[in-house]
């Protein structure tokens, strides 16, 4: 069956009104940890690898080093994440996961394991399947826009007066 562009965005609103209302504070807390795009980011980059310098932080988030450090600065004053200059060469800075960094990335992992457990418990294999493939299509459609727009020159608009 082939919906149309409106009925398409007709269900989404739809979904979205739906499952507003079954997303509790303290989930909707926890899935956005009062983090930025970016600081969840590091947090799972943190939680993934253990330790890691201030350049591997710049290039798994994409940002310039200065934005990084920045990021990691209020990172650190919340005491999501620990920073350490490296005792072999003052020059390079280490950072690790800090203990509430730890606590909000497992929550956010433990919510996400929750729903899907019940997905997987749900779904036919036929319906897993599926769904995968859809996951991946949309990655796949994501990933070619992101790339057909990093082709184009970056346009400023200046208004003078």
């Amino acid at each position: 069956m082939k919906i149309t562009k409106e009925q398409f965005e007709t269900e989404i609103f739809q979904h979205v009104d739906h499952i507003k209302e079954l997303l509790s504070t303290k989930m909707w807390q926890n899935v956005l940890l009062d983090c930025s795009k970016n600081e969840l980011f590091v947090l799972w980059l943190l939680f993934r690898q253990g330790e890691v310098n201030m350049t591997q932080i710049a290039d798994y988030v994409e940002i310039p080093l200065n934005t990084a450090t920045g990021i990691i600065s209020r990172m650190e004053k919340r005491g999501l994440v620990i920073r350490e200059r490296s005792e072999q060469d003052k020059r390079i800075v280490t950072v690790r996961i800090g203990e509430d960094g730890l606590n909000q990335i497992q929550a956010v992992l433990s919510e996400f394991m929750h729903y899907a457990g019940k997905i997987v418990d749900t779904f036919s294999s036929e319906e897993m399947d599926l769904f995968i493939r859809m996951l991946h299509k949309l990655t796949d459609i994501m990933r070619e826009e992101r790339r057909e727009e990093s082709g184009k020159p970056k346009i400023r608009k200046i208004m003078i007066e």
